[in-house]
């Protein structure tokens, strides 16, 4: 199977056309719900209260890894998901490999009036103690303007088809940049399934571009949309293409959606159309019925006893983190007062889509804009935290310089005072924040840069975040 590189521009929903020809694809309904994409795998008022437990990561890569997802992060991030289809002989099975990636992670030259990037990605696949392939492409991004050189969202597209007998294997990726030689390498386990006999179902597919084939023989003709994401209210359905494979002019098909703690929210039944040597076509999942975070959308056939499963997510926003719906509400602490996170956070799964929306309009203090401008900056600084002000047994955007970063933004300038050697005790940091006529002081609690604000800071800070979120 050939490897497709596909770079998306800036209006990457390129697809319309695409779905408006496969509406008819999953027969049965009277006309496709509302909703939008996701991979698959098969299978069976005061201040904010201290957690219980240990607060979140801000780490989207550990959520894709547990959601069953390749994802790996700096220097080369890279979302990656595999998914399977009958190939023409029962003990052989269609593997594809896609890959996300992003702009800012490579290293652009200009080319006359353009910018080009090369990268690379290897594959290798291992049984036991034996490589059963081992694959390398070299490829090429080119861009118009220089903006587009620094999109942190999806932006290009790889995607590699193999065939390989059914079993156990190790899949090894890396990606590297190279113009800088960056390289991120991730591995997971392979359990490549035998389908296409008796009444069985492809991996569940969220795509870019597909073309549905007509014979088992035939390459998949499909563009993955390795991150399986849709936004909340950008996006009315999630479109997955799936194939069914068994006797019969219609394959019929139910459709399940299930929150990430396995409890089910919206389930429907269709068909798929006979095409060929094989059934295939689109299902529409409403987004509305998947909520807002991580969700699951499982298939079956009636007469069948295999499941086929898909993870998705339903983000927040364009350009808001990737994250479960509990820990997105630990992260809002210091941007809006607790009893609207608590509204959030007390709502029912079915209720959240409905109850987050009604929180953006809220906080958002330039309602005649596109998006909640403050959300953003508030992300743009938690990111920044997350790195800046790490700390022993918390993450940056929990320590206190994190908290008041977050909670009141960049303050004006920053004095060091004290002692300046590490395993000094006498430091202490000074923030000074003019707008505010306020002085906030942390001092080295350690002596090995565990910054902790002073009694009186803290109650400064309090008042002042207090009227920041209460205007």
């Amino acid at each position: 199977m050939p490897m497709t590189s596909l770079h998306l521009n800036a209006a990457r929903r390129v697809v319309v056309a695409s779905l408006l020809a496969l509406l008819v694809a999953c027969g049965g309904r009277t006309k496709p719900p509302a909703g939008a994409p996701g991979p698959g795998s098969r299978g069976g008022a005061g201040a904010p209260a201290r957690p219980t437990s240990a607060p979140p990561e801000f780490d989207a890569n550990r959520l894709y890894n547990q959601m069953g997802f390749l994802s790996s992060g700096a220097p080369m991030p890279f979302v990656g998901a595999v998914s399977y289809f009958a190939a023409a002989l029962p003990d052989s099975t269609n593997v594809n490999v896609g890959l996300s990636l992003i702009n800012a992670a490579f290293s652009f030259t200009r080319d006359n009036d353009r910018f080009v990037a090369g990268y690379t990605v290897s594959l290798s696949i291992r049984q036991g103690g034996v490589t059963v392939r081992d694959i390398e492409a070299h490829e090429t991004v080119r861009v118009g303007a220089f903006k587009e050189t620094s999109r942190i969202d999806e932006s290009v597209v790889f995607q590699q088809g193999l065939t390989l007998a059914p079993g156990q294997y190790a899949l090894a990726v890396s990606v590297r940049d190279d113009g800088s030689g960056r390289t991120s390498r991730q591995e997971m386990q392979l359990a490549v399934p035998r389908i296409g006999i008796a009444r069985s179902l492809s991996t569940p597919v969220p795509f870019l571009q597909v073309i549905p084939r007509r014979t088992r023989s035939a390459v998949p003709d499909v563009v993955t949309n390795p991150r399986a994401t849709a936004v909340f209210g950008r996006d009315t359905v999630m479109s997955l293409y799936v194939e069914g494979y068994g006797e019969g002019d219609q394959f019929p098909v139910v459709v399940e959606v299930r929150s990430d703690a396995g409890r089910v929210l919206w389930r429907d039944a269709g068909s798929l159309p006979r095409r060929g040597d094989l059934f295939g076509g689109v299902v529409y999942v409403p987004v509305s019925k998947i909520g807002i975070g991580v969700g699951v959308i499982a298939m079956w056939a009636p007469q069948g006893t295999d499941t086929v499963r898909a993870p998705v997510f339903v983000g927040f926003g364009e350009e808001l983190p990737v994250a479960k719906y509990e820990d997105m509400i630990s992260y809002l602490r210091w941007f809006a007062p607790q009893y609207r996170l608590k509204t959030l956070r007390d709502t029912t799964v079915e209720a959240r889509p409905a109850a987050w929306a009604a929180f953006v309009k809220a906080t958002d203090s330039s309602p005649l804009t596109a998006v909640n401008e403050d959300l953003h900056s508030y992300f743009v600084r938690l990111l920044v935290a997350s790195t800046r002000y790490k700390d022993e047994g918390a993450p940056g955007w929990m320590t206190d310089r994190g908290k008041v970063f977050l909670g009141l933004g960049e303050p004006d300038q920053v004095f060091d005072q004290g002692l300046s050697g590490m395993g000094d005790r006498g430091r202490t940091q000074v923030w000074d924040y003019r707008s505010l006529s306020i002085q906030l002081v942390f001092y080295d609690q350690t002596g090995f840069g565990r910054w902790r604000l002073t009694n009186a800071s803290e109650l400064e800070f309090q008042t002042q975040w207090q009227r920041r979120v209460s205007r």
